[in-house]
């Protein structure tokens, strides 16, 4: 599995390395321009499409997918989640997935999704794909890329029915579902207490250098009154909003995509590529500079230029 060392830290190991050495606080710095490729919902099984979804298809789209990436060369790839359908032949269909996407020449990065866990365990589920970490972070060129895991509480996270875990994630559900939350649903899930510190950690070490980061969940956080969203996606945005280098929060899950601009954060939701596969395909490759993120779409993903508001600690300044 070619993934960066960096890549499988989590907690706070994961920003100790940035922490030592006496780093100096640079909120002026000024961000490389970076490219990265993304993709979602892939969603490959060998079975017959439904619900306009090209499941066996999905495959060969990956494949192409792959090549486009290998040909223009960003600096990593990710994808995110829901790698397979799961279910009867899951063990084997991620072994596959995994095969094709392990081709990219450039560092390449998994987060986990609902369908990730369908028909496997948690622990089967992790080494198949290489993750040693559930969620982390790593930086490129003056960007910090932090990587979640929404079916951190989630009745459909892998967990074992009889742990504590499994517990908490059903409580949850059942607290949501008796307040009549649209996003109640036993496919959603969310971030634990544990995860939630270390998020904001994160953060608060990157507002310290001045660096600009990018959030990547399987599932959305906006708009918030959608059925796909995490459960607790309240608490993950107002996490988000304490900071002042958030700019973007890219997730999979809802086929059809989207996007929300909201307080200055843009959440852009990929369009799947299982939906797709029968024709374009679906995934972006994705242009950081410090005023713009320009998403290059192919297929079914939408393209967008998306403005960067100013540094929070800038805007203060101007007025």
């Amino acid at each position: 599995m070619n993934i960066l060392p960096h890549a499988v830290l989590s907690g706070m190991l994961s920003i100790l390395p940035m922490a030592v050495g006496g780093c100096k606080v640079c909120s002026n710095r000024t961000p490389a321009a970076l490219q990265f490729g993304v993709a979602a919902d892939v969603q490959y099984a060998q079975k017959p499409p439904a619900m306009g979804r090209h499941y066996a298809r999905s495959l060969d789209a990956l494949k192409r997918c792959v090549e486009e990436f290998n040909r223009r060369s960003p600096a990593f790839v990710i994808q995110l989640g829901d790698l397979i359908d799961g279910r009867e032949n899951a063990q084997e269909d991620m072994r596959e997935a995994v095969s094709v996407y392990d081709a990219l020449v450039m560092p390449h990065y998994h987060l986990l999704g609902n369908h990730d866990f369908s028909g496997l365990p948690r622990s089967s589920t992790m080494c198949l794909l290489g993750l040693e970490q559930a969620w982390y972070a790593f930086d490129v060129q003056g960007w910090r890329f932090v990587v979640l895991d929404t079916q951190d509480l989630a009745v459909e996270g892998g967990w074992e029915k009889s742990s504590l875990r499994y517990q908490q994630s059903l409580d949850m559900l059942i607290q949501l579902q008796a307040a009549g939350a649209a996003n109640a649903q036993t496919y959603n899930g969310g971030l634990g207490s544990q995860q939630l510190v270390w998020l904001d950690a994160q953060l608060t070490d990157a507002d310290r250098q001045g660096m600009p980061v990018i959030v990547f969940g399987h599932l959305p956080l906006m708009p918030s009154d959608e059925k796909h969203i995490a459960w607790n996606a309240e608490q993950v945005v107002s996490v988000f909003e304490k900071h002042r280098c958030v700019r973007a929060y890219f997730s999979g899950h809802r086929h059809s995509g989207g996007y929300t601009l909201h307080n200055g954060i843009h959440y852009i939701t990929l369009e799947a590529m299982v939906d797709s596969a029968d024709t374009d395909g679906a995934w972006a490759i994705v242009k950081l500079a410090p005023q713009t993120i320009i998403i290059e779409g192919t297929g079914a993903v939408a393209s967008r230029t998306l403005e960067l508001p100013p540094h929070k600690a800038e805007r203060r300044r101007l007025d």
